[in-house]
């Protein structure tokens, strides 16, 4: 014999369930997700709403992974320009501590905005630790004071 479920308790159980995805959310990604297989970066960035941004308060951040832990990758040392055009964030990228830690060129276009620090959503950690070590030459240096356009990313909570 079938016993039923009052109303009200099944509704009870249904927001209960729905109050826990809101905190815990299901998304191993929470904050930018990373573009879709062929999209190029420039493309995703214009997705991510954009913002205007002076390069030196980019200088210091944390740079973290999108991860539900969001480890902390590195810091941002500088941003250049390579000979293409393309702007990007010297990230000195692994270590412990600061030790042994080096520096990598990412694309901005490949980092989002979350609060205080940034979030490379476009490689894998893996990926990075196989990106060469950056060389000065054939880049330029952005000034503090420039604007450039970084996108945002949504927090997951």
């Amino acid at each position: 014999m079938m016993r039923s479920v009052p109303v009200r308790v099944l509704l009870g159980s249904c927001l209960l369930a729905a109050a826990a995805n809101l905190v815990h959310p299901h998304s191993t990604t929470p904050g930018g997700m990373p573009p879709p297989p062929g999209m190029i970066l420039a493309e995703s960035t214009a997705k991510r709403f954009p913002q205007p941004v002076r390069v030196g308060d980019l200088l210091g951040r944390e740079v973290i992974r999108t991860v539900e832990r969001q480890d902390v990758l590195g810091r941002v040392r500088g941003v250049v320009r390579d000979r293409d055009g393309q702007i990007m964030a010297v990230v000195d990228f692994g270590g412990f501590l600061g030790f042994g830690a080096r520096s990598i060129a990412v694309p901005v276009d490949a980092m989002v905005l979350l609060g205080r620090d940034m979030e490379i959503v476009a490689f894998t950690p893996e990926q990075l630790r196989q990106f060469p070590t950056f060389s000065p030459s054939g880049t330029m240096e952005v000034e503090d004071d420039t604007i450039i356009n970084v996108g945002l990313a949504k927090p997951s909570h």
